[in-house]
């Protein structure tokens, strides 16, 4: 038995691109009255990396008391509410290195919210699935795949990500591409995919479907989301979006928004992932030369990716504490 009650079901992840409707599913299923899904935690492409081989077994002791206290700095985890004490996490881990450390501080903060399971849900974490699976060899994953060009769309409104379609048609199928070769690794037992824009048109039947995958039963208190007094620090458009009843027309924005161009360069990249996901292409045997691949790389994208990061204030705060971590851990 874990504290306060809570049972050793096992942990589930949400896999997916950035801007692919991650945040709203983590919300739906935090709505559930056994599972508790925080913040984002980017504790596996942030501080795993750092700590691997530099702070040993992470056994009782000083670097385990370090790593503790700076997950717990970081400013990911400050929005978490309630905060877990240093105290508390150290006292619940039953096992040595970084996956007892995580575990650890996910069950106690899953036993304070009065709940028995917990999920986690970062983006980044869908390129870390090896790392993670040898860390939970139980766990469950539900993997959200959103239309890629309206993720290409989301992402150029957002101030962190890609922003030009080049460069977004890449990253999606990289996603992609991690996310198969985990549902490869865990079989359809463990491993569930959503779409995205099923999720809007009919909520509760998807619900449903995770609610069965995750061996939990489903509670209609899930569609009521966006009525819990949780904070969820993302950008402004995406906290007014958490507020609301599901957008059931929240797809296909991409038809009116992207240039033929755009849809060509995407449809080249990515026109085969579209079609394994249902997704339908519009540009018949789309094609790219080498020298126009090599003007959106180097030409087209780098200035619109300068200017992104200029406006982009919470990444300056994500490079600095970056950079505070790895002297601090090494």
């Amino acid at each position: 038995m874990l504290p306060n009650g809570t049972n050793s079901s096992s942990p589930f992840f949400v896999f997916g691109s950035g801007r692919s409707g991650t945040s709203l599913l983590t919300r739906m299923l935090d709505s559930h009255p056994s599972m508790a899904v925080p913040y984002e935690s980017h504790l596996y492409n942030r501080f795993y990396p750092l700590v691997a081989q530099r702070m040993g077994e992470l056994g009782p002791g000083a670097n385990r008391k370090l790593l503790v206290r700076e997950i717990l700095r970081t400013r990911a985890l400050r929005h978490w509410r309630p905060l877990p004490s240093e105290d508390a996490i150290l006292a619940a881990i039953r096992r040595p290195g970084f996956h007892g450390v995580v575990e650890a501080l996910f069950e106690t903060w899953t036993a304070s919210r009065g709940k028995r399971r917990w999920g986690e849900k970062t983006p980044h974490h869908t390129l870390c699935w090896p790392t993670i699976l040898e860390g939970f060899p139980d766990l469950k994953v539900v993997h959200l795949v959103r239309d890629g060009r309206d993720v290409a769309l989301s992402f150029r409104a957002a101030p962190f990500g890609p922003k030009h379609i080049y460069q977004a048609a890449h990253h999606w199928v990289r996603y992609l591409r991690a996310a198969e070769a985990a549902a490869e690794e865990l079989g359809a037992e463990a491993f569930l995919t959503v779409r995205y824009e099923d999720l809007l048109r009919d909520a509760e039947g998807q619900l449903r479907r995770i609610c069965d995958f995750l061996e939990e039963d489903y509670d209609p208190v899930m569609l009521a989301y966006y009525r819990q007094d949780v904070l969820y620090p993302s950008d402004a458009r995406n906290v007014h979006a958490l507020r609301r009843p599901v957008l059931y027309e929240n797809h296909t924005k991409w038809r009116g928004r992207l240039s033929t161009r755009e849809q060509r360069i995407f449809e080249t990249i990515a026109g085969e992932a579209l079609e394994r996901y249902g997704y339908p292409r519009t540009v018949n045997r789309p094609r790219m030369a080498d020298w126009e691949a090599l003007c959106c790389r180097y030409v087209e994208n780098p200035p619109r990716r300068l200017l992104a990061m200029l406006r982009n204030r919470e990444g300056y705060g994500f490079a600095l504490e970056s950079l505070r971590l790895a002297v601090k851990l090494r």
